[in-house]
């Protein structure tokens, strides 16, 4: 083998494995950061008039795969007297951050079972919740639950009076 044509075999050898490396040492994308929320609690439309007793637990795993559940019973002005009505649902989506989160879940079920079959997980709510020296909550929705793109917080008008527990 001439030394011209050894050069050149070197110089694409090198080229090529150049080319392989760089796609053997690029950077696999961060793996998602695991989340988790735990909300237990009833949101206040005034005070001590509550209307909604909270229950969410839910995390978000390292693969970026979100379980959980959640669970709202209306309320007749105080926890004490729960209405017959509560809204089921898997928890689909969750947002964390130092003093605030949020949460999206569809309607998966309610009691007294009130939703079609054909309307299951049709319409989604989203609850946010922010830590404070007065906690707050906020609801949004139902709405469709196509309409949910990701879950970043939104407003939180309400007080909240249990527990938020964000990681």
């Amino acid at each position: 083998m001439s030394g011209t044509r050894a050069r050149a075999l070197t110089a694409i050898g090198l080229a090529a494995a150049a080319a392989f490396a760089g796609l053997g040492v690029s950077a696999p994308a961060d793996a998602a950061e695991p989340r988790s929320l735990s909300i237990e609690g009833e949101l206040e439309i005034a005070p001590d008039l509550e209307l909604l007793a909270i229950k969410a637990e839910g995390t978000t795993d390292e693969n970026g795969k979100t379980t959980g559940t959640y669970e709202a019973t209306l309320l007749a002005g105080d926890d004490d007297y729960p209405l017959p009505f509560t809204v089921k649902g898997p928890i689909t989506c969750i947002h964390t951050g130092k003093d605030v989160a949020s949460l999206v879940y569809p309607i998966a079920a309610t009691t007294p079972d009130l939703v079609p079959a054909a309307l299951k997980n049709a319409l989604a709510i989203q609850i946010t919740v922010r830590k404070g020296t007065q906690d707050k909550v906020g609801v949004n929705g139902p709405a469709p639950t196509g309409s949910f793109s990701g879950c970043a917080p939104a407003a939180t008008p309400f007080d909240f009076d249990g527990d938020i527990d964000i990681k």
